[in-house]
């Protein structure tokens, strides 16, 4: 998120962008105190591209105070931010301050849910955490993951992304039931450990131990189904598809792994540009071949070799995007 840019906008030079973008940041944590306001007047004063600078933050902190509510309240900085967010908020700072084109950056889902919500894995990233209650969540790339607990509930709404869960009982008198709300319906976990993931239009649920209930959004209690250890689901709004086998190896991400057993090899390569950002192209002749492994999913080029050596085909990388075959 901090890495060197390669466009500064006319004028000002990338450096001092950078520090503006640090001191933007810097400002959403906290208030400056007088010996920190003074230094952020002599870093102003230093030359017209650092005036200009700040005149463009500026420009940016009156944007984002006139965002909605729901969105500007996170992006002006809470108590108890973590470090994922504030990393996050200087992305964003730096992103915006380049040129007006990066309010459109802003704009998009992702930066708005990395930003605003309670624990958050970047992309390339993972991020485990202890809950109040005692449950334990591992946050999977490309992540954003809010907690509600309160009297009545254990909440945690997916924003986007992958989440392991271990449930912990509840100390609580009674017992609050503990829910995972996402896109397309409601789970109502049973003493359990598993994964959820948010795809585009629907959730796959994985259980490795216990039970979970599947209620679908828009579905009557007749169709909501419980899913027993060793089984998934993907299901809608208004539906669950039949359960499959799960196993432990879906979620090997843990480990820093991705394993394949005859995955197609278009899935794999979805599965890896998720830890890059990366686009990973496959020609269309070897589109047909089926991949099994395990392969690092934060050292692509590693994974890339592994593939090239073991199928004997090309691999090309340009830059963001990589090409597999022609």
């Amino acid at each position: 998120m901090t890495e060197p840019l390669a466009a500064a906008g006319p004028g000002i030079e990338p450096r001092i962008l950078q520090e503006a973008a640090q001191w933007l940041a810097q400002m959403q944590e906290a208030p400056l105190n007088p010996a920190e306001q003074q230094r952020l007047a002599q870093w102003r004063g230093q030359s017209a591209q650092h005036q200009r600078a700040w005149s463009r933050a500026e420009r940016l902190l009156a944007r984002v105070q006139g965002l909605p509510p729901d969105i500007a309240k996170p992006t002006l900085g809470r108590p108890g931010d973590a470090p994922g967010r504030r990393r996050v908020l200087h992305g964003i700072a730096t992103a915006l301050l380049l040129a007006p084109a990066g309010w459109l950056l802003w704009r998009s889902q992702p930066w708005r849910d990395w930003l605003a919500a309670d624990h958050v894995a970047l992309t390339g990233e993972q991020h485990d955490a202890a809950l109040e209650d005692g449950s334990q969540i591992s946050l999977n790339t490309d992540t954003a993951l809010d907690v509600r607990f309160d009297a009545r509930q254990r909440l945690l709404r997916l924003r986007r992304g992958e989440v392991y869960i271990r449930t912990a009982p509840d100390s609580a008198s009674p017992a609050r039931p503990f829910l995972v709300q996402t896109a397309q319906g409601r789970l109502l976990a049973l003493g359990t450990r598993f994964s959820v993931r948010q795809f585009d239009g629907a959730t796959l649920l994985a259980v490795y131990e216990g039970a979970v209930q599947i209620r679908p959004d828009d579905a009557d209690t007749a169709r909501h189904l419980t899913l027993q250890a060793g089984q998934q689901a993907r299901f809608t709004r208004d539906g669950i598809d039949p359960p499959a086998a799960a196993t432990e190896d879906a979620a090997a991400w843990r480990q820093g792994l991705l394993v394949a057993d005859d995955m197609p090899l278009p899935q794999w390569a979805d599965e890896l540009a998720r830890y890059s950002g990366k686009t990973i192209h496959v020609g269309a002749a070897q589109r047909a071949l089926r991949i099994s492994g395990s392969f690092p999913v934060h050292d692509l080029p590693r994974a890339l070799r592994m593939l090239a050596d073991t199928h004997r085909v090309t691999v090309r990388i340009e830059g963001q995007t990589v090409w597999i075959g022609a």
